[in-house]
């Protein structure tokens, strides 16, 4: 928008008329003498012209700032023309890499805000958010200053959403002489419920082969949060029935997969136990 110099005249001419009529307030024009008058005039006169003058180098001033910020603008469009020309992108592309930045800011702050419970639940949304953020890395856009900033809010963000959901990872249990898993989940500081010891056993499945053969000093993940991309069957529960969860495949067709992805654990596929612990594929 150019300077816009009217109101500032405006402002100027009435100033001077109101010191003109205050000054002719201010004089007995019925006493005066044609030469004082004259003389009165001719110095109200020069006072106006300079007081013009005056205004007139101001309007200079004005022009010249107005030029001097057309040119400006012109030389920004013309950076921006040649960042266009060099990356093969458009003004469009970049509008809408500043929108996914920003959204990316506001989604992580989201998760932010969470629990530590509720943030380990979700960690795959966090590896999800980590993984555009890399990707946007990627783009020519990231270095200017103003994204750069942004791209390093983002990350660091997501590391406080990773600190933060550090206090629900799961404790941990070391075995000892005479443990078997019925008597671990049993413990009162672990389940408090001996038949929990299949979410022991499911849990640890990369240290477990038989679950009725543990050995002292093994170190057991003791989960009390679901964790992202996890079921843990509750009583009445098959299969089908979870495959048809919206959470999970939304159709019980899908059993399959669930059985695929958990055969290490699940001898009969028409078989499944209360605090089973499944993997769901994506």
């Amino acid at each position: 928008m150019r300077i816009n110099t009217n109101y500032v005249i405006a402002i100027l001419v009435s100033f001077l008329a109101f010191n003109f009529l205050a000054a002719q307030n201010s004089y007995d024009y019925e006493e005066m003498e044609m030469e004082q008058y004259n003389a009165l005039l001719g110095e109200w006169q020069q006072k106006l012209d300079t007081h013009k003058a005056g205004i007139d180098e101001e309007q200079k001033k004005i022009d010249e700032l107005n030029a001097n910020k057309d040119q400006l603008q012109a030389d920004i469009d013309g950076t921006w023309n040649d960042i266009f020309t060099m990356t093969g992108l458009t003004k469009q592309d970049y509008d809408n890499y500043t929108n996914g930045l920003n959204q990316l800011k506001s989604d992580a702050s989201a998760l932010l805000s969470l629990s530590p419970e509720q943030i380990y639940e979700r960690m795959n949304e966090v590896d999800a958010l980590q993984a555009k953020l890399d990707e946007a890395k990627k783009s020519p856009f990231s270095v200017m200053s103003d994204n750069a900033k942004v791209v390093s809010d983002v990350q660091s963000i997501i590391d406080q959403i990773r600190e933060k959901g550090k206090a629900a990872i799961p404790p941990s249990y070391t075995v000892v002489r005479g443990d078997h898993l019925w008597k671990i989940a049993g413990k009162e500081d672990i389940y408090g419920d001996s038949y929990a010891w299949m979410r022991i056993y499911t849990s640890n499945k990369d240290q477990i082969k038989d679950p009725n053969l543990i050995y002292v000093a093994q170190i057991f993940n003791i989960p009390h949060q679901i964790g992202p991309n996890e079921y843990l069957v509750s009583k009445g529960d098959n299969l089908s029935k979870i495959a048809g969860f919206s959470n999970v495949y939304g159709s019980p067709f899908k059993w399959q997969k669930l059985y695929e992805t958990n055969k290490s654990t699940i001898a009969d596929p028409n078989v499944i136990y209360p605090y089973q612990l499944l993997q769901i594929a994506r």
